[in-house]
């Protein structure tokens, strides 16, 4: 009996170490998993982190706007040949070896272009209208001929204006003359105004009818940015933060939300200006918008601003659209709620004001702003919001109000007033 007693105590310590070597088993192989998980995760972010950064270097490089033209004059000042590299930076830089190829040229070019072109147009004149050749020849041959405006652009563009073509010549207009005219104009993109002037056949003489603003061409620092993405519509750059390109999607904020620059599907998404924004006609208030990236790529570190010591260290940025170069100054910070109905909701997609508007809009961006700026905002201003998630808040946001440094201002003056800034009680 008491042999019995002990093998069955016997057999329940020995079920007893076994569930518990079992469950030290599993607890180690759970272990394991956790960080062989927390190692696969860890690196997965630096890699990552580093695949953006070396991306946003990558655009940085691309994009050849001010800050690329001056670290091309830095580095060419300590070069063997001093003055020949000031005298070709302005516009020959990369060409900096043919300039005296280009001076030869000019001056050979200019005369022989005149004489062939008169002498190789009455061939065609007398083709095409027998009578008028004698007429034509003394003087009035650059006046009848609407042909010359896309090769002599001085004077035939004055000359072949739309409304004296179908009311002298009847006969021309069938040769489809004024239709030509534009299309060599959009492809030099120097002449945009002429695509303007050409008029649109109405139903009668009391109909209007009102032509779109055509967009001036793109600034040529874009050109590499721009065959990356064609959606590319500005870079934005805060010294020390970050210096990154700016897309836009009309009518559309979710694409870059989760996809890259360069349209891969990326979880830090990119950059990207409001659908509904325009720049052409530009609108009175301009919203870009990024992730609070915990990695601090994108805006992961836009809430800096909520240091005021930050704020007025870092309270001039640039922003570069396709079509002008800007300058902006910080004057309100603060976080709030895009759920209508929130106690702190702020409607933040605004982009069109008259002027009451305007001051009524500046008026609650400056209140809600944790910091006193000493800067004034009138009527007139460009406006600037980024926009990031701010996790204090439902559906929380962080806004950084920006407006446009004044053609009477510098940078420097800008700053010195948003240093007078002050924390608010």
């Amino acid at each position: 009996m008491k042999k019995a007693t002990r093998q069955q105590a016997n057999r329940a310590r020995g079920r007893k170490r076994r569930q518990k070597r079992a469950a030290l088993t599993t607890f180690c192989v759970a272990l394991a998993l956790i960080m062989l998980g927390l190692s696969a995760y860890v690196s997965w972010w630096y890699v990552n982190r580093g695949r953006v950064r070396n991306d946003a270097r990558r655009y940085a490089d691309l994009y050849e706007g001010r800050d690329n033209v001056l670290t091309v004059t830095v580095t060419a000042i300590p070069t063997a040949e001093p003055t020949p590299v000031v005298t070709e930076e302005p516009t020959p830089v990369p060409t900096a070896e043919p300039t005296p190829v280009i001076t030869a040229e000019p001056t050979p070019v200019i005369t022989e272009e005149p004489t062939p072109v008169i002498t190789a147009e009455p061939t065609p004149v007398p083709t095409a209208e027998p009578t008028p050749v004698p007429t034509a020849e003394p003087t009035p041959v650059p006046t009848a001929e609407p042909t010359p405006v896309p090769t002599a652009e001085p004077t035939p563009v004055i000359t072949a204006e739309p409304t004296p073509l179908p009311t002298a010549e009847p006969t021309p207009l069938p040769t489809a003359e004024p239709t030509p005219s534009p299309a060599p104009t959009v492809a030099f993109g120097a002449d945009m105004p002429v695509v303007e002037d050409v008029l649109i056949p109405t139903p009668d003489a009391n109909t209007q009818v009102y032509a779109l603003p055509t967009a001036p061409p793109a600034q040529p620092g874009f050109a590499k940015l721009l065959a990356l993405n064609p959606e590319t519509v500005a870079f934005l750059q805060i010294d020390g933060m970050l210096a990154l390109p700016v897309a836009q999607k009309e009518n559309d904020n979710e694409f870059y939300l989760s996809h890259s620059f360069e349209g891969a599907e990326a979880r830090e998404g990119a950059l990207f200006m409001d659908g509904l924004n325009r720049l052409v006609p530009e609108d009175d208030c301009l919203l870009v918008y990024g992730h609070n990236m915990k990695d601090n790529t994108m805006f992961g570190r836009l809430d800096s601003y909520e240091d005021i010591d930050y704020l007025r260290q870092h309270s001039v940025i640039h922003f570069d659209t396709l079509y002008e170069n800007r300058a902006y100054v910080v004057f309100a910070a603060f976080t709030a709620s895009m759920e209508p109905g929130n106690r702190r909701y702020f409607d933040v997609r605004q982009f069109i004001f008259d002027e009451t508007e305007f001051d009524k809009f500046v008026l609650k961006l400056q209140s809600r702003s944790r910091f006193r700026i000493p800067l004034d905002v009138r009527y007139g201003d460009k406006l600037l919001l980024l926009v990031t998630c701010d996790y204090t808040n439902t559906e929380g946001r962080f806004i950084l109000a920006l407006r446009q440094v004044r053609s009477d201002e510098t940078e420097a003056s800008a700053w010195a007033a948003a240093m007078g800034a002050t924390a608010k009680r």
